[in-house]
């Protein structure tokens, strides 16, 4: 029951500047295209000359090939890590602790993309950047404004909705119990909305200030670049930090509660949704 693992681990593979998020029904032909699927992500925030198009298709043929060759076995290490937890005597600490190795495989896609797109980023015109920075901050602006639109009772409550339907999808139709489960920690769940767009606007501002700064060398400006890229946690509050720990403790105890809930068909449910999982990881990397 990993959540996005399938959604983004797989369909946001590579970054583009900042991030390079894809859309298709099939996490196999997003992940085999991204080389072509990327120029079209790529318009709506930037428009590059064929120098540069070039440039970025290079770095995301390179990264790719690297993401295949070491990342995609070490995702379909942690779900079998994770499926044969899930059969024995599952532990709150184990699972967490696979987790967190899961989550840590984005950061080290940002550690290897760093440097090649902080080189790309170097080569925009003071056109193209400032282009990139408004394009950038409309984004944050329109998902603060949907954000806003709904009261916090509101939001909860569309959480809520869309927490039973992704934990039905994994285990089939919810019982009682597990709905209360889930009710409950939902009520828990800390709404950190507001936190991430002020860390969203945190990072871009860095980025605006590598961008504009016209005393740096180019060196200078890779090396600024690249920690904009990487290391995200620079940018965010003590308190999204700390909200995101408890939000996770939250999930892992779900987890843990709902395993002792299953029944023998659920339990199965969860066991084809692992097998799908290594399934398509297996198909990506063989092709």
């Amino acid at each position: 029951m990993l959540n996005n693992f399938k959604a983004k681990k797989l369909k946001q593979i590579c970054l583009a500047v900042s991030m390079l998020f894809l859309c298709s029904c099939s996490a196999s032909f997003t992940y085999n295209n991204l080389s072509w699927l990327s120029s079209f992500w790529v318009d709506d925030y930037v428009d590059l000359n064929k120098k540069q198009n070039t440039q970025l298709k290079n770095i995301i043929t390179t990264t790719q090939n690297w993401h295949r060759t070491t990342q995609l076995p070490a995702y379909r290490q942690d779900i079998q890590n994770i499926k044969v937890l899930f059969n024995q005597t599952l532990e709150a600490k184990q699972l967490k602790t696979q987790v967190v190795l899961a989550k840590q495989h984005w950061q080290n896609l940002l550690g290897y993309a760093k440097l090649p797109l902080a080189e790309l980023g170097a080569t925009l015109s003071s056109e193209q950047r400032g282009e990139l920075l408004d394009n950038i901050q409309i984004k944050i602006n329109n998902e603060r404004e949907e954000f806003n639109e709904q009261t916090p009772l509101e939001r909860k409550s569309e959480r809520l909705e869309e927490q039973f339907e992704y934990y039905e999808q994994w285990i089939g139709k919810l019982n009682k119990q597990q709905k209360a489960l889930i009710k409950s920690t939902n009520e828990q769940h800390q709404d950190s909305g507001a936190l991430w767009l002020e860390y969203k606007q945190n990072r871009l501002n860095a980025a605006k200030q590598v961008f504009t700064n016209a005393e740096i060398t180019k060196k200078e400006f890779i090396n600024q670049l690249s920690t904009v890229i990487e290391e995200r946690e620079l940018y965010m509050s003590d308190a999204l930090l700390k909200s995101n720990e408890a939000n996770l403790n939250l999930y892992i105890n779900l987890l843990y509660e709902l395993n002792l809930t299953l029944n023998d068909k659920q339990r199965q449910s969860v066991n084809d949704q692992f097998d799908e999982l290594i399934e398509t990881l297996n198909d990506i990397i063989e092709n």
